[in-house]
């Protein structure tokens, strides 16, 4: 009986475990606004603009679909959850397309427009 009490409790806490891996898994590591600070702030050296001028390292283009990744996994502040979500898989596909070639310039431009400020601040950026 002890055997079989054990073994219900290491399966509990087994399933328990594999339950909150799976929720954080979905919960975003970095917010919106960190995702914006680290990927497109600094001017002609934030990230994006690196990207897009052919010189971001490898390291760097993967930091960014990394980044990109997350912030799929928020919640716009306003605007639908269908908006954001047709907008950040557009940005994260074209970074992707960018990291595979730097070079390609339908993949620069994909990325370009779909990172583009406005496309997203009018529809899902909190007033200031």
């Amino acid at each position: 009986m002890k055997k079989l009490l054990c073994l219900a409790v290491v399966a509990a806490a087994a399933g328990v475990g594999g339950y909150l891996a799976a929720a954080d898994k979905d919960k975003p590591k970095y917010k919106i606004k960190d995702v914006m600070e680290m990927a497109h702030k600094g001017g002609q050296d934030s990230l994006r603009n690196k990207a897009l001028r052919g010189e971001a390292s490898k390291e760097e283009l993967a930091k960014l679909v990394t980044l990109y990744e997350e912030l799929g996994k928020n919640t716009p502040p306003k605007g639908s959850k269908e908006s954001w979500k047709k907008k950040t898989e557009a940005v994260l596909e074209a970074a992707k397309k960018v990291k595979a070639d730097p070079t390609d310039k339908a993949a620069l431009a994909a990325y370009s427009k779909a990172t583009t400020c406005m496309a997203c601040h009018d529809v899902h950026r909190e007033d200031e």
